[in-house]
């Protein structure tokens, strides 16, 4: 429950630069009919609007079009060789946001993509399998039966970077539909500034759209990179990420308590069978709060031991089920996380955190319900009366 949201926001190649990514995704439009809006439809963006309101921002430092989804087609190579491949379309900023490692031969250009030239840049498993070798710049290859030349290889990346992954990429054109905008703002520049710039884009469209009866929704877009990823909004409405962190923090709360009652039944058991052990200990000068401290540091050790297994457990499984992870809205095939990805020191303190509170809460009550006990009836073993 902590770890699977941190992969929507935190930063690994080929999107490194998800602290500042933005995204401009889909359009809301709707009818005027007698000064009153009626009705309304969403549509994905097409190059020209994306432009028209993403273009050009102050503060922003690239820009790319990349289409919303990498789409499922049959690659084939020399000899007949064929696998199944998606294929994402961009333009060449696209290779200036987003880190993909380059292992031979080149990205294409800004000519060829205004060109909408059939040049391609592909994976190492493609090449590999459909040409044997990492290095097949200058060979065909076949998408959906139409003939690209190979430019350029990268290494293979992991498919959670959901813009960003792929496993051929061609030039998006002048002119391409489905896509979304990324938008790589500088160091320091605020969301809000941005979203200023793009609502007053919007009531330019507007002002354009008029004269056909039209208008747009404006959803407080771009969006950060944690909502896209999430697909935690719809076309038709504003995302409410706040709202969907509290439903998450309440429930990590009741999944907080529920086992601190469990965890303070079991004590409260194993108290009353040392109630022997408590009168001696108090008969021997220990006092109220050093038994307290005890009883505390005991039932810790014990919290934070369970806490590390279903952590190691946890990770186990996050890294070995990639059911989890497949999004029906997406076209790619997701595998699951690198542990690397999964694996940081915000969520070991995270984990000790929870570990802490949970003792706190277990054993706070029993431990003073302990250090209560007379020490006459508590070494005959007699707990007091209720």
């Amino acid at each position: 429950g902590v770890a699977l949201p941190q992969l929507s926001v935190r930063p690994f190649a080929p999107e490194s630069n998800r602290p500042r990514l933005l995204y401009g995704e889909n359009i809301h439009y709707r009818m005027i009919v007698n000064e009153s809006p009626m009705g309304g439809s969403s549509y994905s963006l097409d190059g020209e609007t994306a432009r028209k309101l993403y273009s050009g921002l102050d503060g922003v430092e690239l820009e790319s079009i990349v289409s919303c989804y990498a789409l499922a087609c049959e690659a084939e190579g020399y000899n007949g060789k064929s696998t199944k491949a998606y294929v994402r379309k961009s333009d060449e900023n696209f290779w200036k946001i987003y880190d993909h490692r380059l292992l031979s031969g080149r990205y294409f250009d800004k000519d060829e993509n205004d060109a909408a030239s059939k040049v391609a840049v592909i994976t190492e498993h493609v090449a590999r399998e459909l040409f044997d070798k990492t290095d097949p710049a200058g060979e065909t290859i076949y998408l959906d039966f139409l003939p690209f030349k190979v430019v350029g290889v990268v290494a293979d990346h992991s498919k959670l970077a959901r813009q960003a992954s792929g496993d051929v990429f061609i030039p998006a054109g002048p002119t391409p539909d489905g896509v979304l905008m990324a938008l790589l703002p500088g160091e320091g520049v605020s969301l809000e500034h941005i979203k200023d710039q793009v609502k007053a884009r919007y009531a330019e469209l507007d002002t354009e759209l008029a004269e056909i009866g039209h208008e747009t929704v404006y959803h407080e877009t771009p969006y950060k990179a944690e909502i896209v990823a999430k697909g935690a909004y719809g076309s038709n409405n504003t995302p409410d990420l706040d709202g969907g962190r509290r439903k998450r923090y309440l429930t990590y709360l009741i999944l907080l308590l529920l086992p601190a009652i469990n965890l303070a039944s079991m004590l409260s058991s194993r108290i009353r069978r040392r109630i022997g052990e408590f009168g001696i200990r108090r008969a021997f000068g220990c006092t109220r709060s050093k038994l307290i401290r005890s009883v505390i540091s005991e039932n810790l050790i014990i919290t934070v031991t369970g806490g590390i297994i279903g952590w190691i457990c946890s990770m186990l499984f996050l890294t070995m089920y990639s059911g989890i992870y497949n999004m029906p809205y997406m076209s790619v095939n997701i595998e699951s996380p690198e542990l690397t990805m999964l694996l940081n020191w915000r969520f070991v303190l995270i984990i000790l955190l929870i570990c802490y509170t949970l003792n706190l809460i277990s054993a706070s009550i029993p431990a003073w319900q302990a250090s209560r006990l007379n020490t006459v009836d508590a070494i005959n073993g007699r707990e007091p009366a209720r």
